[in-house]
């Protein structure tokens, strides 16, 4: 089942208000699951952009796998997470670079312009094929679940 719009938005604001997601990714030789913890901003389309260094194990796996799994949201206060698979793509024209880095400088994560405009620092975009959001604080639980 296709996402509603308003389902879409209550995702992209619980996203908006949430700077960090676990990646899961395959190792590039062996396949087994690898996660990590990262920064991350998003677009009004859901897609989740964030940043890797070159050196790091989930680039290479990013580059042989480019299927991905996130977890968002962990706050034992708040009681909502958010699920998500979908496909990684490099960011490499300049332009769309710059507006990786435009976003990720307009959201409240750990992330320095210093640190985002390091020449090993790569971006990728993920476009997501399905999402479950659940929000446990809500009495039933309320679960958004759909193909994007």
């Amino acid at each position: 089942m296709q996402l509603t719009p308003e389902e879409k938005t209550v995702i992209l604001t619980f996203m908006q208000n949430n700077p960090m997601a676990v990646i899961s990714t395959s190792d590039a030789k062996t396949g087994h699951p690898e996660s990590a913890l990262i920064a991350f901003a998003e677009t009004e389309n859901l897609e989740i952009i964030f940043e890797t260094f070159d050196v790091a194990r989930k680039y290479e796996n990013l580059r042989a796998h480019p299927n991905v799994a996130f977890v968002i949201g962990w706050d034992l206060g708040v009681h909502c997470t958010l699920q998500c698979e979908g496909e990684a793509h490099e960011v490499l024209e300049e332009n769309e670079r710059e507006a990786c880095v435009r976003l990720m400088l307009a959201k409240d994560t750990p992330c320095t312009k210093k640190f985002l405009r390091d020449p090993h620092v790569k971006f990728f975009k993920v476009t997501p094929r399905w999402m479950r959001f659940s929000d446990y604080s809500k009495h039933p639980t309320m679960i958004i679940e759909g193909e994007c």
